[in-house]
């Protein structure tokens, strides 16, 4: 005689509560990505724009230091192989690598804020200067906006770095790191947008 059946317990049911959507903050990142990068195209057409139709552009006295322009640039584009390689190396689950690859992000953000602070504070007027006018106005809203994306920036790595450090990034839940590195890459783009338009199409030297 074979035993008995154990009686069935209660069925647990799904649990309601829906999941949360993947990839949420990529998306995010990826809006604002583009609204900045909008920006940074609007003040660049105005810029030329304005400097067109201008008798002088730049004004006459203005001088901005190719050496520092062109350092900010290799400085920006390095950067962005590391953070590159922090967010690849946090999907292959090697947090020793994404450590590494957020510190020297970090450093080269941290030094291209600086040398930008050192750029706009040399140049011997500000942005409500009435001698350089529109030139003077336009110059700082490119200058401090990418200074005020590459602090944000600056800021975002320093919030992820712990989390990479104490193995809590993997494979499996990188979105924040791969956002962030998202992130690095609009700001070295809006870089990129303000040095083509300033040393390149200008004529400055």
């Amino acid at each position: 005689m074979t035993a008995p059946a154990a009686p069935l317990g209660p069925l647990a049911l799904p649990s309601g509560t829906r999941p949360r959507p993947r990839n949420l903050m990529n998306l995010g990142v990826l809006l604002v990505c583009t609204g900045g990068l909008a920006l940074f195209v609007t003040l660049a057409a105005a810029y030329v724009t304005v400097g067109h139709l201008a008798k002088v552009w730049p004004p006459h006295g203005v001088y901005l230091d190719v050496y520092t322009g062109n350092m900010l640039t290799l400085t920006a584009v390095m950067s962005v192989a590391t953070v590159e390689w922090a967010a690849w190396a946090v999907k292959r689950d090697d947090p020793a690598q994404g450590t590494w690859g957020l510190l020297m992000t970090l450093v080269f953000g941290s030094g291209f804020v600086l040398l930008l602070w050192q750029l706009g504070s040399h140049l011997g007027f500000g942005p409500g200067n009435a001698k350089y006018g529109a030139f003077a106005v336009l110059l700082f809203a490119m200058f401090g906006a990418a200074g005020a994306v590459a602090l944000a920036g600056v800021g975002a790595m320093l919030g992820v770095l712990p989390r990479v450090i104490a193995r809590q990034a993997t494979s499996t839940s990188h979105e924040m790191v791969r956002a962030v590195a998202w992130y690095w890459d609009f700001v070295v783009a809006a870089w990129l947008i303000v040095y083509s338009v300033v040393w390149l199409f200008t004529g400055i030297r």
